[in-house]
């Protein structure tokens, strides 16, 4: 079993939705124990259920549409399952977790969802200004679901906002 897993998301070509894989590239770099396993992809797919099955702790990583450019967002994730067919593009995840409970009957005793605020996601191969400081934010946050001593908030935190 592993201790953790770390489920980056994104698209290295289409701006801000590379955020996830920034924040791979540096957890990679030394910043996570060696029985911390990093997995980044465009999409989460069905076929992460097995390795989601085997940790002890999952953190999904992703852009978001929805929060504001920089803004970061942690979240426990419980199984829900997906939509029928909603596996042919995308699968979500509370989906994935759902997934791996019912095919091998166990899931990571703690899940998350870590999200930044895109501003853009347009055809670029760079992050923009907002997104490019929240990365910080964002490895402190997994750094303390990791260490297990500290949850992070569950609501966003605007990276643009004064301290």
């Amino acid at each position: 079993m592993i201790r953790a897993l770390i489920l980056a998301c994104g698209n290295s070509l289409r701006g801000d939705d590379a955020a996830a894989l920034h924040v791979a590239r540096e957890l990679r770099s030394g910043l996570c124990e060696p029985e911390t396993a990093i997995h980044s992809s465009t999409q989460w797919t069905p076929e992460l259920a097995e390795s989601i099955s085997a940790a002890d702790v999952v953190i999904f990583v992703d852009a978001s549409a929805v929060l504001p450019p920089g803004a970061v967002q942690t979240r426990k994730v419980s199984p829900i399952p997906d939509a029928p067919g909603s596996f042919s593009h995308r699968s979500s995840p509370a989906g994935l977790l759902a997934l791996a409970k019912r095919l091998y009957e166990v899931i990571p005793s703690r899940a998350f969802l870590v999200t930044i605020g895109a501003q853009s996601f347009e055809l670029s191969e760079e992050l923009s200004e907002p997104v490019r400081l929240a990365i910080p934010e964002v490895i402190e946050r997994i750094k303390a679901i990791l260490s297990g001593i500290s949850l992070p908030s569950d609501g966003p935190r605007d990276q643009a906002a004064p301290s």
